[in-house]
This record gives C-alpha cells, sequence and structure tokens, in this order.
C-alpha cells in the first residue's frame, strides 16, 4: 500500500513543481526513437482505451459468475471499477495540462496525471493476478510486460509524461493491494 502514497507524493510534486526534472527531455528522446513503431503504438493504446478495458472487464466478470465464484467478480469488479472511476477526478483534481511537444488528437482528455491508460491496465493486470491466484513467474511477466508496452506507447505517441504513468501505475497498485489486504484479513477473520 506504499505505493499508493508514493502516487500521492508524486503527485503533490506536480501539482506543487508542475514537473519532474528531465521528463520532458526523456519524452522527447522516446518519442523520437519510436518514430518507427508509432502506428503499432498507436493501435496498442487504441486497443486499450477504457471502452476495450472494459469489454474484457465485463468478460472476465462474466467468466467468473458462469464458474460461480462471486467474491472473485466482486473482488475483480471493484479493483478494476473503482480505478477507472476514480483516475478522472484525479486529474482534474491534479489539472496537468498534457505534453505540448507534439499535435494530439481532439479525442483525449485535456490533463495528463495519473495516466488512464496506465492506471487502468494496471487496475486490469493486478485485479486479474488477484482472482487467478497464481504467482507464477510467466503469469506476472506477461502481464508486467503488456502494462509496460501500454505505458511505453503513451510515451511514443507522445500522450503522457513518464510520471503521469509512473502515477497511475502507482495508485492502481495501491488499490489493488488494499484489496488484497482486506481478502487477507478477512479469511483471517473467518
Amino acid at each position: 500500500m506504499a505505493s499508493g502514497g508514493a502516487a500521492v507524493g508524486l503527485g503533490a510534486w506536480v501539482v506543487a513543481a508542475g514537473s519532474v526534472p528531465g521528463e520532458r527531455r526523456l519524452l522527447i528522446r522516446v518519442h523520437d526513437a519510436g518514430q518507427s513503431i508509432d502506428q503499432v503504438m498507436l493501435g496498442l493504446s487504441n486497443a486499450t482505451e477504457l471502452l476495450p478495458l472494459g469489454v474484457v472487464a465485463v468478460g472476465v466478470l462474466v467468466v467468473l459468475l458462469v464458474r460461480r465464484r462471486p467474491a472473485d467478480a466482486m473482488l475483480f469488479g471493484a479493483g478494476v471499477a473503482v480505478v477507472s472511476a476514480v483516475n478522472p477526478l484525479l486529474k482534474e483534481l491534479v489539472g496537468r495540462s498534457r505534453p505540448d511537444l507534439w499535435p494530439l488528437p481532439d479525442t483525449v482528455s485535456e490533463y495528463s496525471f495519473p495516466s488512464g491508460h496506465a492506471a487502468n491496465t494496471a487496475a486490469l493486470a493486478g485485479a486479474l493476478l488477484l482472482i487467478l491466484h497464481s504467482s507464477r513467474a510467466w503469469v506476472v511477466g506477461l502481464l508486467l510486460t503488456a502494462v509496460g508496452l501500454v505505458g511505453l506507447s503513451q510515451l511514443v505517441l507522445g500522450r503522457h509524461y513518464p510520471s503521469d504513468l509512473l502515477a497511475g501505475w502507482l495508485w492502481a497498485a495501491g488499490w489493488i493491494s488494499l484489496l488484497a489486504w482486506m481478502r487477507t484479513h478477512r479469511r483471517a477473520a473467518r
């Protein structure tokens, strides 16, 4: 749950200072280096918008309910729904404008901190780990790679600063960690 506190600290830094030292330069380097794969990154970004992620989440919920795992369905749903519902509020609260280095499509929101792509994919991955009850390295590695690639897509496309991504990951990890802690303590209380 320390990740939630780190996300708050990073948010306070961004509100007070406006940016993290060196991240604008890093964003330019990643964007320039990734120009040859920008269409792939655009496809990945589009595939991980809120609607496609919502479809995946609903599919997982249906499978859990069909398999008569209502407790896991509630846990998974809470992991994904809270992050996707609260993230836009956090963006409004911080009010950090998106990078202005390149033209951005009109479809992206005005604010960038924390990144919704980062938070939502991290929440989905974390919630999946909670319900799969798996600590197999390949499962964790696959999910972390997916989350990392989505973050990379946002940098290559110039839509987020690195700290936007880090904040999204940290706050989603904090929320998922809290849910895991609550599940563990509920079981211990029985």
